[in-house]
């Protein structure tokens, strides 16, 4: 048998191997379509369509290992033209064609002299080049050489696109898997954490990202609140106003944008450790941004077409969910409200209460809690009427708002009781602060009717944790137990638990107001 059919004999078993992927294929061919033709070197550039640039795939040679994996741009070149033009070429002396890169050889330390170069392509379709450099003999490249190359590299390009239109087809089952699961996974999700941290933790599993982040916008800004990373490693910021960084640009822009190298990028502002790209694709129901979802990659060039268009259909889904989440919360928020005075009702301290608490106390922070009671409120009810009494209770609760607004949560625990929660507060600054309180809440009479202005007083009770308390319930219960010390002892005043677990007056009778 001629060597050239048992080499193509050699080629078309690699080609219909099960066992081989498409790496080992073109190696095979590469090798045995050497034996053909003698010479110094040869390469098979890959075509990477979205970049337009060669990609030095296998290199055969004395200088090999300096170009496995280097890019010539496709104008580039004699390899660049042969791809453009989709057609083969022989040069006898590169030094005599202008299109020559020279850039190539300075890097390899090699002098090309002839070079003969086989577009591959495969139904139509440029897949890549296979380049030969200097025959052994020193003798040009002939027509033969030309055609005995070409039938190879038919074949070799057959391979290619098929192992392409595979990998393709796999990529495709791979995202619409993705969209399947977090449909799935997220679609029944009410709770906005819950939601946004396993939609991150979906996305960022299934592409292998470095980190996924998702974040709701408030305003001009993005606040970072669904969370995964590789490593478990925290970003550096979680508020982002709109046209900071990459994030607060796809704000403004509310479209995607994406960054495939972060140190050429004057934009970026660095996140998470370790970023080399970042993409933010904007979440967005009927042309209005709920928010964002921000990836980065630990490489550089990570993020294909395909997967901006796979994430964009996910911020889709995303913003269903999310739309859900938020009329989840406005139902569950009305369950809690006091139609009366707009503050909190007794069910808030059964549930979101602890979470807050429990949250603080994770991050170290205190948290107090004023319980107060009006002093004398039966008299307003029973002087007018209990409509005059319910109108009062409003006017307490509207002064109350004017000054916790900022600091504090309002609740109204029953009848004339209210609390008062200070997340971040110790128990030296809320003491200060239900007397402040108290002041403001005396000060100034209340016109309860038309020809009626009553001044209405407090009794308050003050308890913090972990200071004092080791619970929300302790909490609650030391609060009150003061408050209640103060009824008994005249009213009008503020009582604390101190840290050893003492009721303490704050004013002496003749300082009250």
């Amino acid at each position: 048998m001629r060597p050239e059919f048992k080499i193509f004999s050699r080629i078309i078993k690699a080609i219909n191997s099960p066992s081989k992927g498409i790496d080992e294929v073109l190696h095979i061919i590469m090798v045995n379509i050497s034996e053909l033709i003698q010479a110094e070197a040869w390469s098979l550039f890959i075509l990477d369509e979205e970049k337009r640039e060669l990609v030095f795939h296998e290199v055969f040679g004395e200088k090999a290992e300096k170009l496995k994996g280097m890019r010539i741009p496709m104008d580039k070149g004699i390899v660049g033209w042969v791809a453009t033009n989709k057609k083969p070429v022989i040069v006898d002396d590169v030094y005599k064609d202008k299109r020559f890169f020279k850039e190539v050889d300075k890097k390899s330390r090699f002098k090309t002299k002839s070079i003969l170069a086989v577009p591959m392509i495969s139904r139509g379709k440029l897949v890549g080049v296979v380049e030969v450099i200097n025959k052994k003999d020193g003798k040009p490249f002939t027509k033969g050489d030309l055609e005995i190359i070409k039938t190879y590299v038919e074949q070799a390009a057959l391979a290619l696109e098929n192992a392409n239109l595979l990998k393709n087809l796999k990529q495709k089952i791979d995202y619409l898997t993705l969209l399947s699961r977090i449909n799935r996974n997220i679609t029944s999700i009410l709770d906005f954490k819950l939601l946004l941290n396993r939609s991150a933790e979906i996305i960022r599993k299934t592409f292998g990202y470095h980190y996924v982040c998702i974040g709701l916008k408030r305003g001009k800004k993005v606040i970072l609140q669904g969370f995964s990373t590789a490593e478990g490693l925290p970003p550096r910021r979680t508020v982002i106003y709109e046209g900071e960084g990459i994030v607060g640009e796809a704000i403004r822009l509310k479209k995607p944008v994406v960054v495939q190298d972060v140190s050429k990028e004057t934009r970026y502002l660095p996140g998470i450790e370790g970023t080399l790209s970042e993409m933010v694709i904007p979440i967005k129901k009927k042309g209005q941004l709920l928010g964002i979802i921000d990836i980065g990659n630990n490489y550089s060039d990570s993020f294909k077409n395909e997967e901006i268009e796979v994430i964009t259909q996910v911020s889709h889904q995303l913003a269903v969910a999310i739309e859900n989440a938020k009329l989840y919360e406005k139902i569950k928020e009305s369950t809690l409200k006091d139609d009366l005075t707009g503050f909190y009702n007794s069910r808030y301290t059964e549930g979101p209460l602890k979470d807050l608490v429990n949250e603080a106390v994770k991050e170290g922070h205190p948290v107090s809690l004023i319980f107060l009671d009006l002093d004398h409120f039966k008299w307003v009810n029973d002087s007018f009427d209990h409509l005059v009494g319910s109108y009062t209770l409003r006017l307490v609760a509207n002064r109350l708002k004017r000054y916790i607004k900022d600091v504090g949560i309002g609740v109204r625990y029953g009848g004339d009781e209210y609390m008062i929660i200070l997340p971040g507060m110790n128990l030296k600054e809320a003491v200060e602060f239900a007397e402040f309180l108290r002041k403001k809440l005396n000060g100034r009479r209340f016109k309860i009717s038309k020809n009626t202005r009553y001044r209405i007083s407090a009794s308050f009770g003050v308890s913090s944790m972990p200071e004092v308390a080791g619970s929300v319930e302790e909490l609650i219960r030391t609060a009150d137990i003061a408050m209640y010390k103060v009824k008994e002892l005249g009213r009008n005043n503020t009582a604390y638990f101190d840290k050893e677990r003492r009721i303490r007056l704050v004013n002496d009778w003749k300082d009250r107001i």
